[in-house]
């Protein structure tokens, strides 16, 4: 069947012109009408309609004036961080965590819920939904209106329709995320692999603004990368680019749930530090985690282990070292193969960055091709927390790209509640 294309009408234009006002907003603001005109090269009357429209919307604010040498000084223009309020969700091997935030990230909202695997994937959504719903009612305190719902979640994840294809740790295959959340919450919901999502966040809030060629390592249970490749998320062919956890790094190594062997993920992910610090049985391996574990009572984990670091326990230090020595080299494969200016290391294994990434810039550094060492190696702005950041990421991606709006002076919809409309509609 032919691939059916929309073509440039009236509204595609102007959704297309919107656009390019919100993004230049977000990277240089604030600016005048003038200035948005020269910058991006429409006529001062597009832009002075497109500007009231977005005023009258709520999503831009005016905050004074601009010095002039002469004439009357232009006013002053920037995004309202306070047009509505976004839900940034991250479904985790093991837990879910979900945030409420305003425009520019910040968080004013934050609960998390653990599961395990043995609960299934309907008590799950459940859960989520649960706290999605707290979230919204937190939002309608404030008067504000919900702008929607990003859903980080590792695997492979089609996201032109929002289905979770599959995720080896958790065993889910062909799960359809979107649909199910977005008809439990009445909300727009956008989903997306992790590591895409919080490589998203880190171009939007955090280190990696401006910047137009990097990697996003994201360790948690599992292990995965977001790439940006010229501005933009390189999905690939079939859309599930970025899997660098299940690429070979030992062919002989310990078996991976994927189903391959010697997998990056095996060696330096969470579970493989905490592996290295256990006994077969659990039980931890070294005398420092012992009696920080009530020997055994307790399970060993990340905060435990850099409680031990920060110790000194010798056991611990080494597992950190070797950790560390296994990203350096996955991050090496990644320096050789795309040449990025910036890998930036985020996900709840970060937590111990400042005993991993010590050792992973050595050992990259080592291993990278001379002509390319210059690509630097840093933690993430939002560390353990870059998943549910990228959510948030998602939604503002798409506001920002395709800028739908509400007029200012309606009612906030009743999002999450049975029959209630969505809180985003098209200008007629």
């Amino acid at each position: 069947m032919p691939r059916q294309f929309r073509t440039g009408d009236q509204a595609l234009v102007r959704q297309l012109n919107r656009s390019i006002l919100l993004q230049r907003l977000w990277v240089g603001s604030p600016l005048s009408r003038a200035d948005l005109a020269a910058s991006i090269g429409l006529n001062k009357t597009t832009v002075s309609d497109l500007v009231d429209e977005l005023l009258s919307s709520g999503f831009l604010q005016e905050i004074g004036r601009n010095a002039s040498a002469g004439g009357r000084p232009g006013v002053l223009l920037e995004l309202n961080p306070e047009a509505g309020w976004i839900i940034g969700c991250d479904i985790a091997v093991g837990s879910l965590s979900v945030v409420l935030a305003d425009l520019r990230a910040r968080v004013v909202w934050r609960r998390q819920a653990a599961f395990v695997k043995e609960d299934g994937l309907h008590a799950v959504l459940d859960r989520l939904t649960a706290l999605m719903r707290q979230a919204g009612q937190h939002a309608r305190r404030t008067g504000r209106r919900l702008l929607g719902a990003g859903v980080a979640v590792p695997g492979l994840v089609d996201i032109s329709n929002g289905r979770l294809i599959f995720e080896p740790n958790m065993g889910w295959r062909d799960v359809p995320l979107r649909e199910a959340l977005a008809d439990r919450t009445r909300l727009p919901v956008f989903v997306d692999n992790d590591g895409n999502a919080a490589a998203l966040a880190e171009r939007y809030f955090g280190v990696a603004q401006g910047v137009d060629d990097f990697a996003y390592v994201v360790a948690n249970i599992g292990l995965g990368a977001g790439l940006v490749i010229g501005g933009h998320i390189h999905y690939g062919a079939s859309g599930y680019a970025g899997e660098a956890g299940h690429t070979t790094i030992d062919p002989q190594g310990p078996l991976c749930r994927c189903g391959n062997r010697g997998c990056w993920e095996r060696f330096a992910s969470q579970r493989a530090l905490i592996e290295r610090v256990t006994k077969s049985d659990g039980s931890p391996s070294s005398p420092a985690l012992e009696g920080l574990t009530g020997h055994g009572t307790v399970p060993v984990s990340l905060e435990l282990i850099l409680e031990a670091a920060r110790a000194g326990d010798p056991i611990v230090l080494e597992a950190l070292r070797e950790t560390g020595t296994y990203l350096g080299i996955g991050m090496a494969n990644l320096v050789n193969l795309l040449n990025p200016s910036l890998i930036a290391f985020g996900g709840s294994l970060s937590l111990v960055h400042e005993y991993l990434l010590p050792v992973a810039r050595e050992v990259a550094a080592q291993r990278a091709m001379t002509e390319m060492r210059q690509t630097r190696i840093v933690v993430s702005s939002f560390r353990q927390n870059a998943c549910e950041m990228g959510g948030v990421a998602l939604v503002l991606h798409d506001l920002l790209s395709r800028p739908r709006l509400v007029p200012a002076g309606r009612p906030l919809s009743a999002p999450m509640e049975t029959g209630a409309e969505t809180s985003l509609r098209a200008l007629p």
